[in-house]
């Protein structure tokens, strides 16, 4: 009896060191990217303002992943990629960052609205300027992240500012596109008026409310002054970049 219970304890014993060799001679598969990503920026210091909203305040210009390796993996794959823009107030270390979609690449267009709500979201005081520092994240697998060096940012966030009432003013001819596409004005807290900054073409405009011709001002002159309801048509002599703002207060408008 006593053999038998010596034999199957030795037994016993040498399963246990068969199964630890075996774990101890595990490979495990691993996944190595051929290169960190890489991001430069069109610029490094944005005023922001929201009569620019819809416009691009900067582009980010990275490099992807180019290729993956497997060590010690019977089978491998390319992993899904996904890549965000990061921003974060400069010393921060990344602790707590907003996130921008990179989408494909290899540029990123990011609009004056959508900066400045990550600025707003990371706390920047409006009207100052702060200092930031940006990086592409790629995120593949379960690994742990690649970024990219840092990318200094100095931006100045403006207060969000709604309009009074849900009037949508425009102006709209040739000027700015043709006589069936309104070009939308922002309403600006500060001076009170609908603004539009941006491109205008040589050509005539009108203002209007709400898309309709139910509402609209023209002007007996075409540098800035009174509107008059179902007026003249306001003519841009010469294409360039414009300030108009409406005043519906007092019933003027201004263009430089």
């Amino acid at each position: 009896m006593k053999n038998w219970l010596t034999q199957g304890l030795s037994l016993c014993a040498l399963a246990a060191l068969s199964l630890t060799a075996c774990k101890k001679d595990e490979v495990r598969a691993t996944l190595t990217p051929s290169n960190a990503p890489t991001l430069a920026a069109s610029t490094n210091t944005v005023v922001l303002s929201q009569a620019n909203s819809a416009q691009t305040a900067i582009t980010y210009t990275w490099t992807p992943v180019t290729s993956f390796a497997w060590t010690g993996a019977e089978h491998s794959y390319t992993p899904a990629v996904t890549y965000n823009i990061q921003l974060d107030k400069k010393g921060n270390n990344f602790a707590s960052p907003v996130t921008i979609a990179a989408g494909a690449g290899p540029t990123t267009a990011v609009t004056v609205g959508d900066l400045n709500a990550s600025l707003i979201t990371l706390g920047v005081t409006p009207g100052t300027a702060t200092a930031l520092e940006s990086r592409i994240n790629a995120s593949y697998a379960t690994n742990s992240p690649l970024v990219s060096p840092t990318v200094a940012l100095t931006a100045t966030a403006y207060k969000v500012c709604v309009a009074p009432n849900s009037d949508k003013w425009s102006i709209i001819g040739p000027a700015g596109v043709d006589w069936n596409t309104d070009v939308a004005l922002t309403y600006n807290c500060d001076t009170k008026t609908y603004d539009y900054v941006g491109k205008l073409n040589a050509g005539d405009f009108k203002f209007r409310l709400n898309n309709d011709w139910g509402t609209n001002y023209g002007s007996s002159t075409s540098t800035g002054g009174a509107l008059v309801s179902n007026g003249s048509n306001i003519t841009v002599a010469t294409a360039g970049t414009y300030t108009i703002k409406l005043d519906l207060a007092s019933k003027v408008y201004s263009i430089k």
